[in-house]
């Protein structure tokens, strides 16, 4: 009894580091998905595979994943997207440290905030696209990234939000986005301003599995909205 106690002990204790180093989950995924780690490795991803700061991670063609972190916070992916965990920081006794930072390369994605950003350190959370970035009050929110017209969309970031609000920072301006409403910026240079909502926006639909929270394997699976095309 006491060498197998033993043992679980000393498993507990090697597994406690590569648990603290994982800051997200893939919760759910159709389709296929990929990271590219900091020292340059790439591998697929499946359900419950790990998500790590410096992990660039890529959706492929019709293919949706979600990602969700140890602050309650969750990430959807669209098709064609890739994103970059630049920073986080959590520790649920200490919310003066809560750091999160993900730029947005590629595509498009919708954030529902955990509690970084919630509580503590309003500035705790930061979304980074080519002409713009996003600080959030407690929200969900839409972000899309256009690099040249098509649709009939101006070339830009777009944020629209669905609850609570977001400040949206370009040339040293601040524009709040407010629930039903979309920020739009055209160049980091430039102010943001409130647009109307284009028709032809880019929306996210993931499988309706998405909602529910447990993971469930579908169809090409191996192994978070914000958009960049």
């Amino acid at each position: 009894m006491q060498a197998v106690m033993k043992r679980s002990l000393i498993a507990a204790a090697l597994l406690a580091p590569l648990l603290a180093f994982a800051q997200g989950t893939v919760q759910h995924l159709s389709g296929t998905m990929s990271v590219q780690r900091a020292d340059g490795s790439v591998r697929l991803l499946s359900e419950r595979s790990q998500v790590r700061v410096g992990d660039i991670i890529s959706t492929e063609r019709d293919s949706y994943a979600q990602v969700r972190f140890t602050d309650g916070g969750v990430v959807t992916l669209r098709p064609s997207t890739q994103v970059r965990l630049d920073e986080y920081r959590f520790s649920e006794g200490q919310p003066q440290n809560d750091g999160f930072a993900m730029g947005l390369l590629k595509g498009g994605l919708r954030k529902v905030t955990g509690l970084i950003g919630k509580r503590g350190n309003r500035d705790a959370f930061r979304l980074s696209t080519p002409t713009a970035t996003v600080g959030i009050r407690g929200t969900e929110f839409a972000a899309n990234f256009i690099p040249q017209a098509a649709d009939g969309l101006a070339p830009g970031t777009y944020i629209t939000v669905s609850e609570g609000s977001i400040a949206m920072v370009s040339g040293g301006a601040e524009q709040v986005v407010a629930i039903g409403q979309t920020g739009f910026s055209s160049n980091l240079t430039l102010p943001p301003a409130l647009v109307p909502t284009p028709p032809g926006l880019p929306r996210i639909n993931p499988p309706a599995s998405f909602s529910s929270n447990q993971p469930t394997t579908l169809a090409g699976g191996s192994g978070a909205d914000c958009t960049v095309r």
